[in-house]
């Protein structure tokens, strides 16, 4: 006779309220060694990590010592709240972030910077930006922001930066530093030169339209050994200068309002070590960049912004080209729509022909193109000179009174001979970049 296997008994599940199955699986929990728990809660949003303190006895103050909370703070938070939890925290703050903080707020980051200075922050972002909101005073950062002599990372946006206390050693582990609608104090160039200078590691730089408040400006200098990437956006010219990036690798230059004095070709020398570069030519009556001798040897990837309605801005553009042998990817932006005033043909355009121009390019694109006519010739010039060339994009804007029908501008593209045999042009409506992308 066969005997049946014996049969194993049902675990009963808890039912809910059950006090005696919630005390069952919360010394389950807490049976994990500490190092585990501490790393379940480190793995948490800051304001999930202080919840946990309703979980249990056991809980209630455990997020406060757990090292590695990442306080991000949303838009939402309460701000008596986030100073509450800085004050409650007892570890280092390794990475702090709030955005958006509203104009109420504003006072309460005196305390907050004063505890992180306490905290040796690591990095720090404070955005006082109030989205909509106009005439809104830029709040005034508490000089304990100089006392953060552990941060790597610092962006500021939207707000006034004191000058720094005598004494100040500097940001020795500093590695990135961007100041968006930053205001300076008097001598406001000078300090930020300082700044820049005292934080040797340095590789990180994006200054977005920082306001100096000087009546006359000086020139100030941007020097930093180990700098790797720079953004500037200026729409006034501030009197910064490049000097010796030897580590430079990429850049991002907007000064498309700068004057006319402004030495261009000293900018882009100091520059010329770059593998990407995107830049915003500014408009001048005569060539901007006539003299520039050094070559961009390195150089592999460039964005401009610029026209093709002048003599003067086709020429800035052929002046970088021609000195960057070794381009493979080009991205040009039209920034202005208006009628062209000077009109250049084919000729044009082959007498600025140098032996490397185009040698090893293999991608562009064209965005906010008119196809006006020395667009057009450019297209042309390109196509019959570059032998590598595999993608050449055009994003068609029709937006402009004068702009080329689109079915014209396609059928006079398909005529242009082609020194690449691989090469393929693409037309396309510009509002359909966003969705190619």
């Amino acid at each position: 006779m066969e005997t049946s296997p014996p049969r194993r008994k049902q675990r009963r599940l808890p039912s809910e309220g059950d006090p005696d199955a919630a005390a069952a699986e919360e010394r389950s929990v807490d049976s994990l060694p500490e190092e585990i728990l501490r790393n379940i809660v480190s793995r948490l949003p800051i304001s999930d990590a202080v919840r946990t303190s309703t979980l249990s006895r056991s809980w209630r103050r455990r997020w406060e010592s757990t090292p590695g909370l990442c306080h991000f703070w949303l838009r939402s938070a309460h701000p008596a709240a986030i100073g509450a939890v800085l004050a409650r925290y007892s570890c280092s703050v390794c990475e702090f972030c709030s955005r958006g903080i509203r104009g109420e707020a504003f006072h309460l980051t005196d305390d907050w910077i004063c505890l992180l200075a306490a905290k040796g922050v690591k990095s720090l972002t404070l955005s006082f930006w109030e989205y909509g909101v106009l005439n809104v005073e830029f709040p005034i950062l508490h000089p304990a922001i100089f006392a953060c002599g552990d941060l790597t990372n610092l962006h500021l946006e939207g707000c006034f930066l004191p000058s720094a206390p005598e004494g100040f050693a500097g940001f020795p582990n500093l590695t990135t530093l961007s100041l968006a609608f930053v205001t300076l104090p008097d001598n406001g160039g000078r300090e930020l030169e300082a700044i820049i200078q005292m934080s040797p590691l340095l590789e990180s730089l994006e200054l977005d339209n920082i306001e100096l408040t000087d009546d006359e400006i000086d020139d100030w200098i941007i020097q930093a050994p180990n700098l790797r990437s720079l953004t500037i956006v200026s729409f006034m010219d501030d009197g910064w200068q490049i000097q010796e990036l030897p580590s430079i690798q990429e850049a991002h230059i907007n000064v498309e309002e700068y004057f006319i004095d402004r030495d261009f070709v000293n900018l882009l020398t100091c520059l010329s070590q770059v593998s990407e570069l995107e830049l915003h030519l500014p408009f001048t009556e005569d060539n901007a960049l006539e003299g520039l001798s050094c070559s961009f040897q390195k150089l592999r990837s460039l964005t401009l912004h610029t026209n093709f309605n002048e003599a003067s801005s086709i020429l800035s553009t052929f002046s970088l080209l021609s000195r960057a042998p070794n381009l493979k990817h080009l991205e040009i932006e039209i920034t202005d729509l208006e009628n062209q005033g000077d009109e250049v043909d084919f000729e044009f355009f082959s007498a600025l022909w140098t032996k490397n121009l185009f040698a090893n390019l293999d991608f562009v694109s064209m965005k906010s193109a008119t196809c006006w006519s020395n667009e057009m010739h450019f297209i042309e010039f390109v196509l019959s000179k570059a032998r590598l060339l595999h993608e050449f994009y055009v994003y068609h804007d029709d937006t402009g009174s004068h702009s080329k029908p689109n079915e014209k501008a396609v059928i006079e593209m398909a005529k242009y001979k082609r020194a690449s045999p691989k090469a393929k042009v693409f037309f396309r409506d510009i509002e359909d970049l966003l969705f190619y992308r």
